[in-house]
């Protein structure tokens, strides 16, 4: 069994059979990270050497799709060889797999490497990511925390200095101002009611310094200190005071950005490339940190996928890590990094050779960068029901926007939807 060998024993297995025959691995991803990164990075890897190539199966549709696709191969035993798992759904599908022995613990893998490889390449922060009851599952791909979007062209015209966007009172006035400079404008998205996971709403919790959990993940924590209350509060101020408009669709939001009709928008550094190449030239385009209540202690949930090992293949298990390797290393992370914005996940993409002059050249790419002390959790619930506490947890955030709901009403409701569905 594959849980009882060690990663040395991996590795030298590996190595003895690549000098026989090339090694070929199947990977799993999703359709919308499959054309702009894994594709150029597993070109490069399979031409850079003979003993592994690399093939994709057919994509899932999004992070969602690909839970569930990994669960229903669990149970049927038609696993991939390695997969790339949102990390707020990394717990459940690890801790799952574990007990069936289908999930290889990188821990022994990165011992093979020695100490001095893994402080080179990742902080404890990021490792974090991927780990799970203490065991590193995951090798973190992608991560991303939330940043602000500016058309400091619609700034300037209302008045407004990109420095008071370090607060949120500092961002709803500034949206006020913009909102005001004519019907086709508005100042402010923040598509928490429309957000295909509870990205936005963690953010609105860590921010402020709390959790959505306990630590053993078994109780809701994010209504501490009222932070849940102040959270629906500020949804429903970034109506009433900043111009957010429920009633356009999020896509229709991105558009009227990129086209200039929107002052400030939130998203992932991930959408920075696609939304300097939508822009073009149009206006003059900034990222810029996210605002928090609490800068001695909020951090943003850390959104993005870990790599992992699904095989019980030890010969495919080593070739995978080879691959996992080249993937969260400083060249692969140079590029993912050059291709979508992602915050790269190793401290040697950093050196001047990889993304540090590229940054200093390039500042709206470099904002992920400045972020790393607020790298936090994306947290993900017990039990099967993730995806719809969500969802009825984004129709209570709606009517608290739409000012169907108190504040009050909208935070007591998000708890009880997540305690009535998280044990199931």
């Amino acid at each position: 069994m594959l849980k009882h060998l060690t990663g040395a024993a991996l590795v030298a297995l590996a190595a003895t059979a690549s000098a026989e025959a090339k090694t070929q691995i199947t990977c799993l991803t999703n359709a919308g990270h499959l054309t702009r990164q894994h594709e150029p990075l597993v070109a490069q890897f399979n031409a850079m050497q003979e003993e592994i190539e690399v093939v994709y199966a057919a994509p899932a549709q999004n992070y969602a799709d690909t839970h569930i696709k990994l669960l229903r191969a669990s149970a049927t035993n038609t696993l991939p060889d390695c997969a790339f798992e949102a990390y707020n759904q990394l717990p459940s599908l690890a801790r799952a797999m574990a007990a069936r022995g289908q999930i290889v613990n990188l821990d022994e893998m990165m011992a093979t490497e020695g100490a001095d490889w893994k402080a080179a390449n990742y902080s404890e922060q990021m490792l974090n990511l991927g780990r799970v009851d203490g065991v590193q599952y995951g090798m973190p791909f992608n991560a991303s925390v939330a940043q602000w979007y500016v058309n400091t062209d619609l700034l300037k015209q209302a008045g407004v200095d990109l420095d008071s966007l370090k607060t949120w009172d500092g961002v709803l006035a500034a949206a006020a101002k913009v909102n005001a400079l004519g019907d086709d404008i508005g100042g402010l998205s923040f598509a928490a009611d429309q957000w295909g996971d509870d990205w936005l709403l963690q953010v609105l919790i860590e921010q402020q310094g709390g959790a959505m959990l306990n630590d053993a993940g078994d109780t809701i924590a994010f209504d501490a200190e009222d932070r849940s209350l102040k959270a629906m509060e500020l949804l429903r101020r970034m109506v009433t005071e900043g111009g957010y408009n429920p009633a356009i669709d999020v896509d229709t939001q991105l558009t009227a950005f990129t086209e200039g009709k929107l002052g400030i928008y939130a998203n992932s550094p991930a959408s920075a490339k696609m939304i300097q190449e939508r822009v073009g030239g149009a206006f003059d385009l900034h990222s810029v940190k996210f605002s928090v209540w609490d800068e001695e202690n909020g951090t943003l949930p850390t959104g993005g996928n870990a790599a992992i090992i699904t095989t019980t293949d030890p010969e495919k298990a080593a070739a995978a890590w080879t691959y996992i390797k080249f993937l969260t290393g400083p060249e692969g992370q140079n590029q993912t990094a050059r291709n979508t914005g992602y915050l790269p996940t190793n401290l040697g993409a950093l050196a001047e050779e990889y993304l540090g002059a590229y940054y200093a050249e390039n500042p709206y790419f470099a904002t992920p960068s400045t972020q790393y002390e607020r790298a936090g959790k994306w947290w993900g619930y017990p039990g099967t029901q993730s995806e719809k506490i969500w969802r009825d947890q984004r129709s209570v955030i709606r009517g608290v926007m739409l000012g169907e709901m108190t504040p009050q009403e909208g935070a007591t409701e998000i708890k009880a939807i997540a305690e009535k569905l998280m044990k199931r």
